[in-house]
């Protein structure tokens, strides 16, 4: 239990978490410091505000009565005073003094006459625990030798700011606390998912190749990374499902040519009579060399391609350019064997690819139409656009193959019955979709009626979608 504890405190969204109740925490902490600064100059600018208020009447009452009754002037001053200290709450504070030691009227003992804001301990105990509170107040000279202070206690100010300190500080408490609890049960549920991820990889480490990740769709980044990882699991499958077909392929079909050659070597030891003989025996075993040194390299090709080899090679090629190339090259061959041959090429957007690999694929096409249909079939070349994909599209009017053999014949070495008296290896339609799927092209075959149609696809081109 206590492990799991410490991963919890390890993990990252933990991390993430208290890193946010800080910085919370922080901005909290100046918040307050503002809001407290902020109402006690609040509190007591309106305190001042009263102080001048009741200070400006004791002086008018003053001035007032001196213009009339200038003997009567300090005892209307005195009244007033009076008068405010019946009917004022029990912080409110006055003084009004003769000389420096005599006081005429108010609640404040006497007091040294200084004029402006004064603030300053309250000498008179205002309750049970006889503390000293703070009195915040003006003074004002009326007269020489009359003085004049109003002034508030501070205490209820001070109390009422205690309590704002007081509920901030259950507010950040509370804060941190969810903060905390937010990111143990943040940390939990990404723990549990990391296990997840984790426990499926070692389960496919130990041999179980077909798990998969398992994905709650929600798409966050943990099933964006989860998508990814099956993605890369399934082209690891294909790639692995394609070694083991390739290995199936060698043990089974090169097995005939290698002992095709071995038994021509074998009769020119036993039957040999003549140099001839031995040089015609070599000659052969010679060809057949050179045949299985080609179906190697086309699988080396193939297994190149298909691992992303030649991504290096791409640039952006105009699909009518060089599908005019290749009907140049292919013109004379399609008049030596007797085949019509036409070619249609319409305006294509770019696409971005091999320019050797997609030449090809092309020749690869031409080459199956030429071997697989009787002289005088029509063969066409056409290039044309399907919406904002480029479609390039090789027909003949040969006889065709089956539907359920449409998928069979991308397959290495897979020769249908009919095909298997015709020189090749197999390895072409191999080849061609290996270069599709490296370009990101669609590959079918569909009916010609008659013959075949075989169709490519390229994605959207990035410059076409863009504008």
């Amino acid at each position: 239990m206590s492990s799991v504890r410490i991963r919890l405190f390890q993990t990252e969204s933990f991390r993430l978490a208290a890193v946010y109740a800080g910085l919370f925490f922080g901005s909290m902490a100046v918040l307050i410091v503002l809001i407290y600064l902020i109402v006690g100059h609040a509190f007591e600018r309106d305190l001042l505000e009263d102080s001048n208020d009741d200070l400006a009447s004791i002086h008018k009452a003053y001035a007032t009565e001196l213009l009339k009754r200038p003997g009567k002037a300090v005892h209307e001053a005195k009244e007033m005073i009076d008068d405010r200290l019946l009917a004022a709450d029990k912080d409110d504070v006055f003084l009004l003094q003769s000389g420096t030691s005599t006081r005429l009227a108010g609640n404040l003992p006497v007091m040294a006459p200084e004029a402006g804001i004064l603030r300053f301990r309250n000498p008179i105990p205002t309750d049970s625990d006889k503390r000293e509170h703070m009195i915040l107040g003006r003074g004002e000279v009326l007269a020489p030798g009359l003085y004049a202070f109003v002034g508030r206690d501070l205490h209820e100010a001070q109390e009422a700011e205690s309590e704002v300190l007081r509920a901030f500080g259950l507010v950040m408490l509370a804060s941190l606390l969810a903060a905390a609890v937010g990111g143990l049960f943040l940390s939990r549920s990404f723990l549990r998912r990391v296990d997840a991820i984790t426990g499926t990889c070692r389960a496919i480490m130990a041999g179980r190749l077909g798990d998969r990740i398992a994905m709650r769709g929600t798409r966050d980044e943990l099933d964006r990374l989860a998508a990814t990882i099956n993605d890369m699991l399934d082209r690891i499958g294909a790639l692995m499902e394609s070694l083991r077909q390739v290995s199936n392929d060698i043990a089974h079909d090169l097995r005939t040519p290698l002992a095709h050659l071995r038994y021509r070597l074998e009769m020119a030891k036993l039957e040999a009579k003549s140099t001839q003989d031995y040089e015609t025996a070599v000659e052969a075993a010679i060809a057949d060399s050179d045949q299985l040194l080609e179906m190697f390299a086309a699988l080396l090709r193939i297994a190149q391609i298909e691992a992303g080899a030649r991504h290096a090679g791409m640039e952006e090629v105009d699909l009518a350019t060089l599908l005019g190339h290749v009907g140049d090259l292919y013109k004379p061959v399609m008049d030596d064997t007797g085949h019509p041959f036409e070619v249609q090429l319409a305006p294509c957007a770019p696409v971005r690819g091999d320019p050797q690999l997609l030449l090809q694929l092309f020749a690869n096409l031409l080459d199956n139409a030429v071997h697989h249909t009787p002289a005088g079939a029509r063969i066409s070349l056409i290039a044309q656009m399907d919406g904002a994909r480029p479609m390039i599209v090789v027909a003949d009017e040969g006889p065709g193959i089956p539907v359920e053999d449409r998928q069979k014949v991308f397959r290495r070495f897979f020769r249908r019955e009919q095909s298997r008296t015709t020189p090749g290896s197999g390895l072409g339609l191999a080849l061609v979709l290996a270069i599709a799927d490296l370009h990101g092209a669609e590959i079918s075959l569909c009916d010609n009626n008659p013959g075949l149609r075989v169709v490519v696809k390229f994605p959207a081109s990035l410059r076409r979608a863009s504008s």
